[in-house]
């Protein structure tokens, strides 16, 4: 779609959101002022609503530590404490509103924020994060629901992709229809989003990468027989920026030998404005004998480089979303030991060639990665993270090592 037919449906929708927030505003004071004891039979009013609201933490102390194996090269070191702070209303009618503060704050007096640049547990200027990451209005008439407002996503190609304090949140206006069973269809509009971990600080159009016009997606998921399959197609809604959309399907497939045993395959693509698309595969076997879970995973990127908007969809990606993938071939391994109820640990290792040296110097690596996570009690947990990553010799990239701690304290 182009600029000039873009711009009258942007005033048209600015001016139904003038309207939407007009209308909202009158409907929340007549909820106000009516009667807050109820008869059976009657919904609650607004008054009700917010006394019988939800308040709740999501908090963590994270700490970040990437030492890179070159001269020269800065690692990078953060302590932050921070996580979510939300507030949900209880239901009135088919209406409820949440609000949710973000934010990620260094412990300098521990260690300097300066090192915390390029953790994502600060801004890219080493700021703390502090932003309002949800306030949505949701609106679920049945099988219907209808949010707008700042909002998490979890769809395969833009998702919350929460792998640091924060995650990423969406501007967006999203329709969901969960009429036929174990089904769902899904489709939005997202005019600016927070960045990975919410690490801008703010909410971006992302001019560059789609324009200034936003982004259009459908998505869906369904069981065909035993398997489950997902779907979703993302297009630019301006021919301005460096993307002109996103796709993206996979199937899970249950085998009945052994134990939980199954096999998962994915393809996706990304379609830029100049130059070759990129298209991704892979595929995923896995099994579980006793405590142990095993997979075998595989991935290729051919034609380009494969982006998402933000998530970490590729089985080989260990680091889950350190995009974009270059043409590559991955080949990987992973088994998780679940040691009781409360712990588990997973070792992970993943080799990664690129399909040109000479062109492609960066997705040229092995990875090994050590997970492990305990549970102490329904409110608190912690996670501990061991990364390995040795690049190819000719690569242009160094390499790192990575560890991280993340305690989780959730009221």
């Amino acid at each position: 779609m182009c600029l000039y037919t873009w711009k009258p449906l942007q005033a048209e929708w600015n001016n139904a959101m003038r309207k939407f927030a007009l209308s909202t505003g009158v409907v929340l004071f007549m909820y106000a002022f009516m009667p807050i004891t109820a008869q059976a039979g009657e919904a609650p009013t607004l008054i009700s609503a917010l006394v019988g609201g939800k308040a709740s933490l999501n908090g963590r102390l994270f700490y970040f530590n990437r030492d890179f194996d070159a001269p020269g090269v800065s690692n990078i070191e953060a302590l932050a404490v921070g996580g979510i702070a939300k507030y949900e209303t209880a239901r009135f009618g088919d209406v409820q509103f949440g609000l949710a503060y973000y934010g990620s704050h260094s412990l300098d007096l521990m260690i300097d924020r300066d090192r915390g640049r390029g953790s994502a547990l600060l801004q890219r200027d080493g700021d703390d994060i502090a932003l309002l990451g949800e306030a949505y209005l949701d609106y679920q008439p049945g099988a219907h629901q209808f949010r707008l407002g700042r909002q998490r996503l979890a769809t395969p190609l833009m998702n919350d992709h929460d792998l640091r304090m924060l995650p990423a949140s969406y501007q967006a206006a999203v329709y969901r229809n969960r009429h036929w069973p174990g089904s769902l269809i899904e489709a939005g509009y997202v005019e600016r989003y927070s960045g990975f971990a919410s690490a801008l600080g703010r909410f971006d159009r992302h001019v560059a990468r789609w324009g200034d016009a936003g982004l259009a997606y459908v998505y869906g998921e369904t069981k065909l027989g035993a398997a489950g399959v997902r779907g979703q197609y993302v297009t630019a809604l301006e021919d301005r920026g460096q993307f002109n959309g996103y796709h993206y399907i996979d199937a899970n497939l249950p085998l009945s030998v052994g134990e939980k045993s199954s096999i998962t395959a994915q393809l996706g693509g990304t379609d830029y404005r100049q130059g070759s698309s990129a298209t991704m595969f892979g595929l995923r076997a896995g099994t579980t004998v006793g405590r142990f879970d095993f997979s075998a995973l595989y991935n290729q990127v051919r034609g380009n480089a494969y982006r998402t908007v933000q998530s970490g969809i590729m089985y080989t990606d260990l680091q889950q979303g350190y995009a974009n993938y270059e043409p590559s071939h991955a080949f990987g391994a992973q088994a998780n030991y679940r040691i009781n109820d409360a712990a588990s640990l997973r070792i992970a290792y993943v080799d990664v060639i690129s399909q040109d040296i000479q062109r492609y110097t960066v997705d040229d690596f092995k990875e090994t990665n050590l997970d492990f996570n305990y549970r102490f009690n329904k409110a608190t947990a912690l996670r501990l993270r061991y990364s390995i990553k040795d690049q190819d010799r000719r690569s242009t990239r160094e390499d790192r090592d990575d560890f991280r701690v993340i305690l989780y304290f959730n009221f």
